[in-house]
């Protein structure tokens, strides 16, 4: 099973060379969902409100106060509807935590809802659920190609030039970055800089594997971080031995995700979570219930903060996910609506009052 200390140290040369980094080619790789979404072979953009369920598309045509009640928040009643169909709005991040922090609490998420897509090839962990093929996750310079910030910016502003669409936003992700080349957020972030992009939001996934590099460049980090700047931790699991399974990861490295999201919230970051609805089988209730009180042991308020994450059959996906059942680590049986349900009609509410239950997550405060 995997070290991710050890891997992050393993793949970080191959992944970072005189401050250049390796971005995917995503074209041809079999992760992707609309090939018109591809630019230049090696980035792409996401429509993070895309219009394609009925609760989206009301939000793009809405007034900007309808835009930010709480329409558009939790679950539709009708379980029964298809699963994209559930969550009424499946991400609420980027877009809002962008229009939140740069624009006085209350600016227009549809303005941040396009967003400038790069993903470094490599990564710490085998997630039996992931879309990205495992070749462009080991950090292979033959499935990916090596950019440096001003190269990557300079893509995102030619992009924006043409776009009929703001885009507003830079998204880092992976693979994964933080855990392993974060000097790849404060190249990027220094380029935003000399480029006085102060409207466009930067926004980074990682998946909290070891706080080693970040540690070593902790006071630039510091600093970029109570910035426009956003981070988003995807952890694995409800618990250690999910997360081993999920991951393939040995399961006592399961705490480094709370330690690197401490880390982040020292700082005070900008800082979000994601949890893929994959619990395995027996006792669902009373993990959600462990994983929130581990949350709140980093900070109280910090499950407010979280996104529960449908995950799909995409087909670099299915492809991990017939490899990783052979192996051993098959997905897990439970109903992923089941989790949802859970989570956001039944735990959340005993937790929380109705109130803080009505705000976006960009409006929950974790620095009260």
């Amino acid at each position: 099973m995997i070290n991710p200390e050890i891997r992050a140290e393993l793949i970080r040369n191959k992944m970072m060379k005189n401050r250049k980094y390796l971005i995917a080619k995503i074209e041809g790789s079999g992760q992707e969902r609309d090939t018109n979404k591809i630019l230049d072979a090696y980035f792409r953009y996401k429509n993070y409100i895309s219009g394609d369920t009925e609760y989206e598309k009301q939000l793009l045509e809405a007034p900007l106060q309808k835009v930010w009640s709480s329409k558009f928040l939790g679950l539709n009643e009708d379980l029964s509807k298809p699963f994209d169909e559930i969550k009424k709005l499946e991400f609420q991040n980027p877009a809002y935590s962008g229009a939140y922090r740069l624009h006085n609490k209350k600016g227009d998420p549809r303005n941040y809802n396009k967003v400038f897509a790069v993903q470094a090839s490599g990564c710490t962990f085998n997630c039996n659920y992931c879309y990205v093929p495992r070749e462009i996750n080991n950090a292979n310079p033959n499935f990916g190609q090596y950019f440096s910030a001003d190269e990557i910016v300079k893509h995102f502003l030619n992009v924006k030039q043409k776009s009929t669409e703001s885009m507003n936003v830079i998204r880092l992700t992976g693979g994964e970055i933080p855990s392993i080349i974060p000097e790849m957020i404060i190249d990027v972030y220094n380029e935003m800089e000399k480029q006085n992009l102060n409207e466009v939001y930067l926004w980074v996934d990682t998946n909290l594997s070891t706080t080693k590099y970040l540690e070593k460049i902790e006071n630039d980090l510091k600093e970029m971080m109570q910035k426009n700047v956003g981070v988003v931790g995807c952890f694995k699991g409800t618990c250690k031995e999910d997360f081993a399974k999920l991951t393939g990861t040995k399961p006592e490295f399961y705490k480094n995700q709370f330690e690197a999201a401490k880390l982040f919230l020292d700082w005070k970051t900008d800082f979000y979570v994601y949890l893929p609805a994959l619990v395995y089988e027996n006792n669902i209730e009373d993990k959600l219930r462990e994983f929130i009180e581990r949350l709140q042991n980093v900070n109280k308020r910090l499950p407010l903060r979280t996104e529960m994450l449908i995950i799909k059959e995409y087909p670099g996906a299915k492809q991990n996910m017939e490899i990783y059942e052979k192996l051993g680590r098959p997905m897990p049986k439970t109903d992923q609506k089941t989790v949802f349900d859970l989570w956001y009609n039944k735990i959340l509410p005993e937790i929380y009052s109705k109130k803080d239950l009505s705000k976006y997550c960009c409006e929950i405060s974790l620095y009260e």
